[in-house]
């Protein structure tokens, strides 16, 4: 769907009163064992696919309402299990088993293991046996993650979100002005030096003016040059004309070649780092050559 054509996307969504997606990047790393450690790296990429999809659906395909939830929550250990908190003999008495659940013929009697009936869970008469532990514990499964685990009466497992998401109609999403610098600069050389930036787009109805404080830092976060104040409002469509030099003046002090300092833009409004450049100081102590006395 990611991909899809605008027109194939549409047809989908065309006379439906409901349409499901499944998203499943979460379970696709946290139940492998080789990848359930990337499991809050799927959660983010997760949201953000979502995002993406919902923003892309609502302009492509004139829908504008959303439900995003999920089918189960999940327990998260970052250490192994011991194998005291495992519970033997689920497998072999089971015809469905998992980590936190297994459904069965007969109890499985262990200590923290609860039970009720598939019956009871789904208002039918199916008499089997679902089995559960009552803390973190889980059943001993053959070829299962150690870290990643769902299925159980946690509320982590149990609770799930249910966000309702309506999308205004021609509403447009707005962003700030950004900067970026021009100048293919990796070595400072001089303590007055000068750098062209741009301002990235032209500021419109979707694009909003905004302001930056920029200058040179050390790794440790001190400051080592003045600080310009950047105020990105340009309207020109020609990028030329959204271009800007800035000048700074360094710090006359001893710079260690084998450190790192970096170039850093700052929203002044929020105090959000949007620039962030790696660069070489080589510079020559100035009171080295009597320049101050």
């Amino acid at each position: 769907m990611k991909t899809m054509k605008q027109a194939d996307l549409r047809s989908i969504f065309t006379g439906q009163d409901v349409v499901y997606i499944y998203h499943n990047q979460i379970d696709a790393r946290g139940d492998k064992a080789a990848s359930e450690n990337e499991v809050f790296t799927a959660c983010e990429e997760a949201i953000e696919e979502i995002y993406t999809l919902i923003k892309r659906i609502a302009s492509q395909a004139n829908t504008y309402h959303f439900i995003v939830t999920a089918d189960h929550g999940f327990i998260y250990k970052r250490d192994k299990i011991p194998a005291t908190d495992k519970i033997a003999g689920a497998a072999s008495k089971s015809n469905s088993v998992g980590q936190r659940y297994s459904i069965s013929a007969e109890e499985i009697n262990a200590d923290g293991v609860c039970h009720t009936t598939v019956g009871k869970v789904l208002g039918s008469v199916d008499e089997r046996i679902v089995s559960f532990p009552l803390a973190s514990d889980i059943f001993k499964v053959v070829g299962a993650g150690q870290n990643y685990v769902h299925g159980g009466c946690s509320p982590q497992e149990m609770l799930v979100p249910m966000i309702d998401v309506k999308v205004d109609k021609g509403k447009k999403e707005t962003s700030l002005a950004e900067i970026a610098l021009v100048s293919l600069t990796s070595k400072i050389t001089n303590l007055i030096t000068t750098l062209d930036f741009v301002q990235t787009e032209p500021v419109s109805d979707i694009v909003k003016e905004t302001s930056y404080r920029v200058y040179f830092i050390s790794d440790n976060n001190e400051k080592i040059s003045n600080e310009n104040i950047v105020i990105a409002d340009k309207k020109d469509k020609d990028t030329t004309k959204r271009m800007f030099r800035l000048h700074f003046n360094f710090k006359n002090k001893k710079y260690d070649k084998s450190q790192k300092y970096y170039l850093v833009a700052y929203d002044d409004k929020n105090d959000i780092e949007v620039l962030r450049h790696e660069i070489i100081m080589d510079i020559a102590f100035a009171d080295d050559f009597g320049f101050f006395g």
